[in-house]
């Protein structure tokens, strides 16, 4: 499979599907960076990944560069590389840090899974990988863009981000959506109520005329989704999801497996990826319209996460994606239903023992 995807007419977009082949190019972008480096991820590991960027971020800081890296707590333990980077001069701030009580899970469970990057004012990056030597092992997706007006909004997004890091969101400006250029970028806040990015992908969904494609690690999503994207077989769509055979978490393949079935006799196409863990977060309509960011179709994406996706109907990016998830397919084998019947008994009781608390996980 395909390592990086770039348009033939244009090296403004690249498409990697790989942690390796984005850290390589990620390192030389910062490396080249004059201004500033903002980085705002999930997890940055001690690791052979964390290193190269931590390292990479450390020289631009010596500088004189502004060098700002925002982690989640949950996510991002305290290491030596944090600790080397603070005293080196980068500006280092924990999302919400966890708060130690008997509602240990409770007080900590939203958390920022956002992955977005900007350096001077001239690209960008977000997609689906942590800083993790985990990430070499799994197939992602994170496209880098080199647009001066992208790159600015990623900019005050991660500063809008950098200043409310231990903070409850109230002020409408740190959620809404924006709009530029046919672009969509939509952020993501914990709510039960809005749910923005399952809105905007079930309304996505309504108005394909030819098929859906979404490629997700965790395909848990409630049944109004469910029920979306059965009509839109029934209006004689192609729905295709794409997700592994076997993720990082088997608890959440037990759970997911329940609906599988139902899903299938709906008419969903449903592809196991073979080759290790996909943990890829992309949606395509009618191919044209592409959703690309940090949300996974399930429950806690969608309502207990600090999210954001880059969306729009931009021909080169389209094509990209287009062909991600062609190559993708090569590696993936169609739902059995029958084995899917006779799947041992003991993830079919786990499964159910899950369902009562699906929604937090």
């Amino acid at each position: 499979m395909k390592e990086i995807f770039e348009h033939p007419d244009s090296s403004k977009y690249l498409l990697f599907a790989t942690t390796g082949s984005w850290v390589d190019q990620l390192v030389q972008d910062i490396l080249a960076a004059k201004h500033y480096v903002y980085v705002e991820t999930f997890r940055l590991n001690d690791d052979v990944v964390g290193q190269r960027v931590g390292q990479a971020m450390l020289l631009k800081a010596a500088e004189g560069l502004d060098v700002k890296l925002i982690v989640d707590s949950w996510g991002t333990r305290k290491s030596k590389l944090i600790a080397d980077m603070e005293k080196g001069g980068v500006c280092v701030r924990y999302f919400k840090k966890i708060i130690l009580t008997f509602n240990l899970f409770g007080r900590n469970h939203t958390r920022n899974h956002r992955k977005i990057v900007a350096i001077d004012d001239q690209v960008s990056y977000i997609g689906s990988a942590n800083f993790s030597k985990w990430s070499l092992k799994w197939r992602e997706s994170i496209l880098r863009v080199e647009n001066h007006d992208l790159a600015r909004i990623f900019k005050r997004i991660f500063l809008e981000n950098f200043e409310i890091y231990k903070k409850k969101i109230k002020k409408r400006k740190y959620y809404k959506t924006i709009n530029h250029d046919g672009f969509k970028i939509i952020r993501e806040t914990p709510s039960i109520m809005h749910q923005k990015s399952k809105n905007y992908f079930m309304n996505l969904i309504n108005k394909a005329k030819k098929n859906v494609t979404i490629v997700t690690p965790y395909f848990l999503t409630g049944k109004s989704m469910r029920d979306k994207l059965a009509k839109a077989v029934k209006r004689g769509v192609k729905v295709t999801v794409i997700l592994p055979k076997h993720s990082d978490v088997r608890s959440v393949d037990y759970l997911r497996d329940l609906f599988l079935g139902t899903l299938y006799r709906n008419g969903i196409r449903l592809k196991l990826f073979k080759s290790g863990n996909i943990h890829a977060k992309m949606v395509m309509i009618d191919d044209h319209v592409f959703s690309i960011g940090s949300t996974n179709f399930d429950y806690r994406s969608f309502r207990y996460m600090h999210e954001i996706n880059l969306s729009g109907e931009k021909p080169e990016i389209s094509q990209l994606v287009k062909e991600y998830m062609d190559d993708t397919l090569t590696e993936c084998s169609d739902f059995n239903y029958a084995r899917w019947v006779l799947r041992p008994l003991h993830q079919k009781i786990i499964g159910m023992m899950l369902y009562p608390i699906r929604r937090l996980m």
